[in-house]
């Protein structure tokens, strides 16, 4: 992931970059050139030009000055070494070096040692020998404007970077508090969706998984409403049966619906006792501070008492029970059989077959003691396994009487286990059953 810093040190950089070249470029268009070369613009038809104009100053005076825009200095001598135009101040020397009286003057022109780009022609003045002095030089040499360019260049690129920036950075935080204002107000469907690779893109994906949460808690806490409602409403109904019998005189159908109406009271006092329970942990803010009455009991006791109790609710459902640890636990009594209690109430309700077997195993590996619940029943979803622990959630949706609960089970379970010090975990796959484990340490004496 690309951080937010080193994004901004790339886009310095090549604001930096941006602002070197154009300095470049300005420097060349503004800063010197090639010198000027006197062979090519200093011909004899420009000789007998200035040699015409000797006595016309202002038309001499152009010609130099066209000279000078092709850069090319020149000043003019009489045969005594007097100046009687230049283009440039100071003018050229006089040339030290003359050709031998008689040379032609259409001859190859005299030229400085040891300095370039300079040449020395004769042409007429009054009638006599005069000398032309030609010099090429680089153009002129950068003035204010160029600095005052570059600073104005430099102004723009850095603007347009903070702009650039601020719009790159602003635009995903609005977004992101457009998005927490929309949860705010209830739209629980509002997401970011920012797709960002640094720190804002992993704060709008933060959100976006919360606001995925609370739309989840929501739903399961719906889902919980339903489930009470459905849970309570079919006990309530037939204990209301019951009762309509008996105030109609039906003493033997009220008697004949006793039965039934102490198995709706009970499957009543389970649901409000999850509830209860499951808000007493919530309370409390986890399972480490859960007051527990904490006794030292042996692991083959809290086996033959959840055992106990399947076979007194369920007396057709075969439970096998296998026993090889010796070791005692320190736990709360009833907490911890009510977790053993709920993981071999989920293995009957989630295995349709009534003669399948179910199986409770508690061993001791090394220090701790091993529950394990295994049914031969539906199995779970691969998709389900992340949140079977997770309150109020039910792999089966179906509401039966046989599958009926309020999906607090296997998160009471785990919180109790949890509160214990120790751990839960299920292997499952659809058809062929699922296998809870859970393991607390031995109890030291």
């Amino acid at each position: 992931m690309k951080s937010l810093t080193s994004r901004l040190v790339v886009l310095g950089i090549l604001q930096l970059v941006l602002l070197a070249g154009t300095a470049f470029a300005i420097f060349v268009a503004e800063g010197p050139h090639e010198p000027g070369r006197p062979e090519e613009y200093v011909l004899p038809d420009m000789v007998r030009r200035l040699e015409d104009a000797i006595d016309q100053p202002a038309e001499l005076q152009h010609a130099l000055d066209e000279l000078s825009d092709h850069r090319i200095e020149v000043s003019l001598y009489d045969a005594a070494g007097q100046l009687i135009a230049t283009n440039v101040e100071p003018a050229l020397a006089f040339p030290r070096h003359r050709r031998p009286p008689g040379e032609p003057r259409t001859g190859p022109p005299l030229a400085f040692p040891r300095e370039p780009h300079v040449m020395v022609r004769w042409l007429r003045v009054h009638g006599e020998r005069g000398y032309l002095v030609a010099r090429g030089v680089h153009g002129r040499p950068p003035g204010a404007i160029g600095p005052v360019l570059v600073l104005i260049c430099g102004f723009a690129i850095v603007v347009a970077g903070a702009l650039l920036t601020a719009r790159w950075i602003l635009r995903p935080i609005e977004r992101l508090s457009r998005t927490a204002r929309a949860l705010g107000s209830g739209n629980l469907a509002a997401r970011s969706r920012i797709d960002r690779s640094d720190e804002i893109g992993e704060l709008g994906h933060r959100i976006d998984d919360m606001a995925d949460r609370i739309e989840r808690l929501l739903v399961t806490e719906k889902e919980l409403l339903a489930n009470v409602a459905h849970e309570l409403r079919t006990p309530l109904t037939r204990i209301g049966v019951a009762l309509d019998l008996a105030g109609e005189g039906d003493a033997e159908a009220a008697r004949a619906a006793l039965a039934e109406i102490a198995v709706d009271v009970g499957e009543l006092e389970a649901i409000v006792d999850d509830i209860l329970t499951t808000m007493r942990f919530e309370i409390a803010g986890g399972g480490a501070q859960l007051p527990l009455r904490r006794e030292l009991v042996t692991a083959r006791a809290v086996a033959d008492a959840a055992a106990e109790r399947l076979r007194a609710r369920h007396p057709g459902r075969p439970l096998v029970v296998d026993v090889t640890a010796d070791a005692s636990i320190d736990v709360d009594r009833v907490l911890f059989r009510r977790a053993i209690d709920n993981l071999l109430a989920n293995a009957h309700k989630y295995t349709p077959d009534a003669t399948a077997p179910i199986e409770l195993d508690v061993s001791q590996a090394n220090d701790r003691v091993v529950f394990e619940v295994r049914d031969r029943g539906i199995g779970i979803q691969a998709a389900d396994l992340p949140r079977i622990f997770t309150a109020f959630f039910r792999g089966d949706r179906s509401r039966s009487r046989e599958t009926g609960g309020v999906g607090l089970g296997l998160t009471l379970a785990k919180r109790i286990v949890d509160a214990h010090g120790g751990t839960i975990d299920v292997t499952s796959s659809p058809g062929t059953g699922s296998v809870f484990r859970v393991a607390v340490p031995v109890a030291t004496t």
